[in-house]
């Protein structure tokens, strides 16, 4: 399993259901979400990371950690490392999986890659905990 992949999808889901949290809350987030998040990734989001992993990995019938995947998905992804394109991938296949009309699409990811993203609901209410209580 590639891990920053893995962490790109935990972080997407995060920050999703995280900033619907807020609005829920009436507390909005401004500016970056990402650059708001708690330290701490909340396990509901690493969850349904490794369930959009599996899944994925399933439909395509090839691993995300292998070489199509890093050649025509991760190496399509904007940044300097690979580290950096492999976030990149995860994130936007997470955004994409949750129906936000951003995705991998978005980059030069073939449609036999892109077309394999399976849906995921996830949202505020999934998340363990409450981070914005009155």
């Amino acid at each position: 399993m590639n891990n920053d992949i893995l962490n790109g999808m935990a972080k997407a889901f995060f920050a999703s259901a995280y900033a619907d949290q807020a609005d829920e809350a009436g507390q909005s987030l401004q500016g970056e979400i990402m650059d708001q998040l708690p330290e701490q990734i909340d396990p509901a989001a690493m969850h349904a990371a490794k369930t959009l992993y599996w899944q994925f990995e399933r439909d395509l019938g090839l691993s995300l950690d292998g070489a199509y995947a890093a050649l025509h998905g991760v190496d399509a992804m904007p940044g300097d490392t690979y580290q950096e394109q492999a976030r990149l991938f995860g994130h936007y296949a997470a955004m994409q999986a949750m129906g936000h009309g951003v995705g991998l699409r978005e980059y030069d990811v073939p449609a036999q890659l892109e077309e394999k993203v399976p849906y995921i609901e996830f949202g505020s209410h999934s998340l363990e905990r409450d981070y914005f209580t009155e």
